[in-house]
């Protein structure tokens, strides 16, 4: 019963974000798009890109101006990843993604 109930726990948590985040990474920043929500695009160490939200406190000037600096483009950061909201002009729920929590920029 007991491991039940801390399953159970684990997964609301998880279905709600609170576990969701992931150790700190490495990679190359993109891209930085914005409609209705901004998307950074990093290029991780194995080559693969990932595409998120881009919700971490390094984000708010550039989701404020709808665009990032030039001079970051191409540059090493370290982040961590986690599930964000993603929301339609009107502010309504779309659905789950991934979204980076946290930005560094390393160089």
């Amino acid at each position: 019963m007991q491991i039940r109930a801390l399953v159970f726990v684990a997964a609301t948590l998880l279905a709600n974000g609170a576990l969701a985040q992931s150790a700190p990474l490495q990679g190359r920043i993109k891209s930085f798009e914005c409609g209705d929500n901004c998307y950074l695009t990093v290029v991780d160490a194995r080559g693969r890109e990932v595409t998120g939200l881009c919700v971490a406190r390094a984000c708010r000037p550039w989701n404020e101006r709808t665009q990032i600096p030039r001079s970051l483009i191409g540059k090493t950061v370290q982040y961590t990843t986690g599930v964000g909201v993603q929301r339609d002009g009107a502010g309504n729920v779309m659905g789950r993604m991934t979204s980076f929590r946290t930005i560094e920029i390393l160089n």
